[in-house]
């Protein structure tokens, strides 16, 4: 089961690692949260966030005022939620924006995600974001 899923633990201890290599690829932004609720215990992953460059700049050149907004469960020992951004270019195709790694699905990572996703694409004069969504209700 290793060699098909590899070692979940060792993996989220190679997060800094894997930071390292998004800033030699010169990745817009990424951030990881990491929770320690009392010092005596070990820290464990919280969140991470990570907007591409490329996909940034792609996005802000010639996709459309929308962004789609998803999550989905990760099936891994640790579990989690996967959350993205997309937009949709001139060609009604799906576009790229950020993704976000969290512990679970829930309003206050949502708006994490969110406020970190549009103070990345920034302000854009006379600008507004539309956000489409298929859920009704974040719990």
């Amino acid at each position: 089961m290793d060699c098909l899923v590899g070692d979940g633990q060792r993996q989220y201890g190679r997060l800094h690692d894997y930071v390292a290599k998004l800033l030699r690829v010169k990745a817009e932004t990424f951030k990881i949260k990491i929770n320690q609720p009392q010092l005596n215990m070990p820290p464990r992953f919280g969140c991470f966030y990570m907007c591409l460059a490329g996909c940034k700049a792609g996005f802000l050149a010639g996709c459309r005022p929308f962004i789609g907004v998803d999550g989905c469960h990760l099936k891994t020992t640790y579990s989690g939620q996967l959350l993205v951004t997309v937009g949709r270019d001139p060609n009604n195709q799906y576009y790229p924006l950020a993704f976000a790694v969290v512990e679970n699905e829930c309003k206050e990572t949502w708006m994490w995600f969110l406020t970190i996703t549009l103070e990345d694409i920034g302000e854009i004069e006379n600008h507004c974001w539309v956000f489409i969504s298929d859920q009704q209700k974040v719990k």
